[in-house]
């Protein structure tokens, strides 16, 4: 298909000028590929046609997500966790997945690096010697993971859903597997399904980034290609039947926020009427002008949140529309949805809807090609699942003939009561081009200007997308808050993304998502930010929109109420999640007194307690000058943009913010404390006084935990691996300018948590002793230095990672000499950051279990 020919607008040709290459192996296997040579990166993912609808006598079972674990055990070449340990080596992640339809596993890394991620891709998926002593190993983790599905209210939700949706299709059984079903299975049947499954005829390799086109082929013939092709026999999915009547399910427990689910039955996404569906996803339930949004949340005040999406791979699924709220609320709220359903499958849509929906569309589009892992995943969807490489093309093609009374007869369709499931989850307390490699792109640096008043604004263009990023930070957060209205920023922030002096919070949004463009708003422990997406035709409409958002607030009290309430529920479901609720509880244990004990989202008390008139305080106090940082990157003109940000900026004030970072002497309390929580598994802290993220070591601390967060380390490998003691286990750091703290974790069961306790003071013991070989610790830097290559191909990440490092006074592009002082740091450093910060007798120790 031509491009005259497709009457696509040329901005969409744009993104279809560069079309991805196929080749096919000998032994069956398909490769896709598509260069990206901006940076210096690249993507490899490994799709294979089976996920858990093709365990044909083991359906329900979980054999593919078993596989997928065991595929990281080890090789005829490898033995368990060096796959893993190779890969870090290189800078590169490796991880995988699996779902209904597919398991996929995939590396990321430095371009140099292609060949060797090619082999170890290769010998992992076609080379697996699953190990018998492993798999009784992964097993046991497995379980572990099989029973924190039921500690999470959002998995209960949605395996509630496919169970009362579904009655013969393997969609009713989760990819996990039932435990029942699990615990039949041994090496045996792992053996038969992987050599039955595994075969090069049923994969697609797909390839993006920076690399040269025969250098990938030569590669290919020496790791993939050298394995056989074998027989697959064709798997039976089992069909479901046309639903004939409504199916619910009502479930009740131990929660705060009241959730709803509702599936309708669609197509696949290789349906003629797929692409309309996620038009009409995207005009009820995406973005803040979104019908069922603005009927539900904005006009009745039934819910907190509300979406619509569509999952339809390339089996029938189901049209989403899934919702929070209030417990009691929960009626009212389904009736009113489809209520609304009902009216618009009767009175359609208007042509401003149409188009904006398309605008999204686009705009996700572009996202999905913004980065190699992304345009490597984007390549297996359309060439594993739908098996046409130009769909994206015929899609658009299909959204841009799209007439509203197309849409409409398309609602009529699809939002049909005998065609509906519904699962409740309520507290119960209720009722590149083919012909060459394209040369390398050089990023220019950021320029910044100091204006008058103290604000500061930095931007760098990059026309690589035709997208801008302009990003206004300011400090906040606790530490500027007065202790009885506790999440102000963040509540400050929003209301800040919502009605003006001059429009309403619909009109604002309605005007920006018709030209596919947002405006978002972020907060922190430090910050919070108001940024704005556009194109860069309507970026003088996104600078507009910024200026009243931080000028011309309206502050009504309807609206700070109701976003009040949405943060106040946002706080009640981080206590429905065993996980998140150690999380609060650490703080305050750990910060007692200082501002940090509370969430920046507040305590239920203090956010509940915010109005209109302590907002317009909190703005007065943080919009001003010298606490104002505009960040602008992305496809638009510095000589007619910048101006128009320098006079927006030099209308707030040049006093200087209130608010500090009061110092921390320590854990207010140490020692072993103990919490109770109605759910299945334990979780489990062990925290230290941390530097802050100012401090020049604080780069060391991020590497100690990268250590103890690798999953081919020591403390991974004796929690999980060796002892199979948790699922989960890491490192984090919660970090104030100057102080914060410094955390691991795990999930684990209730009998064990003094075992996982035992294996935290034994990793450290050995940190702080300095017993770090040399490899480990080049390992763990170079998987650093690679991380942020990845992230830095992103405008939006690097405006964010600028604002910060202006608020925090540190060099703004402090990713230029990021390798070389990574390289500085010694095992040496590392003990003595761990024995001065992770000092035993500055320890707190927190287990969250059972009643």
């Amino acid at each position: 298909m031509t491009a005259r020919n497709s009457g696509l607008p040329p901005s969409l040709e744009s993104l279809f000028a560069q079309s991805p290459e196929t080749v096919v192996l000998g032994n069956g296997l398909k490769v896709v590929f598509q260069q990206q040579a901006a940076h210096p990166v690249v993507s490899v993912q490994v799709w294979i046609n089976s996920g858990s609808i093709h365990e044909g006598n083991h359906l329900g079972s979980g054999l593919s997500h078993f596989l997928e674990h065991m595929l990281f055990k080890g090789t005829h070449k490898r033995g368990p966790g060096q796959l893993a340990s190779e890969v870090q080596a290189l800078g590169g992640n490796i991880n995988a997945y699996t779902a209904f339809d597919r398991t996929v596993y995939y590396i990321d890394g430095p371009s140099e690096a292609l060949g060797q991620i090619l082999e170890l891709l290769s010998d992992q998926v076609l080379n697996a010697s699953l190990p018998e002593e492993e798999v009784a190993r992964e097993r046991d983790v497995i379980l572990r993971e099989i029973d924190m599905t039921l500690d999470d209210p959002d998995r209960i939700l949605g395996r509630s859903l496919f169970t009362t949706a579904y009655n013969q299709h393997p969609f009713k059984y989760p990819v996990i597997g039932l435990r029942p079903l699990f615990e039949q299975v041994d090496r045996a049947i792992l053996e038969a399904y992987y050599k039955s499954r595994y075969q090069p005829e049923n994969m697609v390799v797909t390839v993006a980034g920076c690399f040269e086109r025969e250098t990938l082929l030569k590669e290919l013939e020496a790791t993939f290609a050298q394995f056989p092709r074998g027989c697959l026999s064709p798997v039976n999915v089992p069909r479901e039947e046309a639903q004939l009547a409504f199916r619910e399910s009502r479930l009740y427990g131990d929660y705060r926020i009241g959730r709803g689910l509702m599936g309708f039955k669609v197509p696949s996404m290789r349906d003629v009427d797929s692409p309309g569906l996620d038009i009409l996803a995207a005009i009820i339930g995406s973005g803040h002008s979104g019908r069922l949004r603005q009927k539900l949340r904005e006009e009745l005040h039934l819910v907190h949140g509300i979406s619509a999406s569509t999952w339809n791979p390339a089996n029938p699924g189901l049209f989403f529309i899934q919702y929070s709220c209030d417990g009691d609320k929960a009626e009212a709220a389904e009736a009113a949805i489809l209520e609304t359903c009902r009216e618009l499958a009767s009175t359609g849509f208007t042509q401003a809807e149409l188009d904006k929906a398309r605008n999204f569309a686009f705009v996700s589009e572009i996202h999905s090609r913004q980065t190699s892992s992304g345009m490597a995943s984007r390549l297996g969807l359309v060439a594993a699942l739908v098996g046409d490489l130009h769909y994206p093309r015929r899609y658009f093609e299909k959204i841009h003939g799209l007439t509203t009374e197309d849409l409409r007869q398309l609602a009529n369709e699809t939002f049909q009561q005998n065609n509906l499931s519904v699962a409740t989850l309520l507290p119960d307390t209720v009722d590149n081009s083919r012909s060459g490699d394209s040369a390398k792109k050089v990023l220019p640096a950021f320029a910044e200007k100091t204006l008058s008043n103290g604000a500061r604004i930095y931007w760098q263009k990059d026309a690589n997308l035709p997208r801008a990023w302009i990003r206004f930070a300011g400090l906040g957060g606790p530490s500027h808050e007065p202790e009885s209205i506790r999440g102000a920023t963040s509540l400050l922030a929003t209301v800040l993304n919502r009605d003006t002096e001059f429009k309403t919070a619909f009109e604002i949004a309605d005007e920006l998502e018709t030209e596919g463009c947002f405006l978002s708003d972020t907060s922190g422990n430090n910050t919070f930010a108001l940024a704005v997406e556009v194109t860069p035709q309507s970026i003088n409409k996104g600078i507009d929109a910024l200026r009243n958002a931080l000028l011309h607030p309206a502050f009504n009290d309807e609206t700070v109420k109701r976003e009040r309430d949405a943060q106040v529920a946002h706080l009640k479901s981080l206590e429905d999640e065993i996980l998140d609720y150690g999380k609060l509880i650490l703080r305050q244990r750990f910060f007692g007194e200082h501002p940090f004990a509370d969430h920046p989202c507040g305590q239920i008390e203090t956010a509940e307690s915010i109005d209109a008139s302590d907002l317009r305080q909190l703005k007065d106090k943080l919009l001003v000058g010298p606490n104002a940082v505009i960040v602008v990157t992305g496809d638009f003109d510095p000589d007619v943009i910048i101006p128009e940000l320098e006079q927006l900026l030099l209308q707030l004030p040049d006093s200087l913010p209130e608010g500090d970072s009061p110092s921390f002497a320590g854990p207010a309390t140490l020692g072993e404390i103990h919490e109770t929580m109605d759910r299945e598994q334990s979780v489990v802290f062990e925290a230290y006084p941390d530097v802050g993220v100012k401090p020049e070591t604080s780069l060391v601390g991020d590497l100690l935990n990268e250590l103890l967060s690798d999953m081919s380390g020591p403390l991974f490998t004796a929690v999980r691996e060796e002892r199979s003691l948790a699922y989960y286990v890491g490192a984090s750091r919660l970090l104030g300018l100057e102080h914060g703290c410094f955390y691991l974790y795990a999930g684990t069961h209730p009998s064990t948590a003094a075992d996982v306790f035992e294996c935290f003071d034994s990793e450290l013991g050995r940190i702080r002793g300095g017993q770090i070989p040399e490899e480990e610790l080049e390992a763990a830097k170079t998987r650093m230095k690679v991380s942020k290559r990845f992230a830095l191909q992103s405008p939006r990440t690097r405006a964010s990672i600028v604002a910060l490092n202006a608020l925090f006074r540190k060099p703004v592009m402090d990713w230029l000499d990021y390798e070389e002082r990574l390289d500085a740091i010694g095992v040496e450093d590392v003990a003595a950051f761990a024995r001065d910060v992770l000092a035993t007798e500055k320890r707190l120790r927190l287990t969250v279990s059972p009643n």
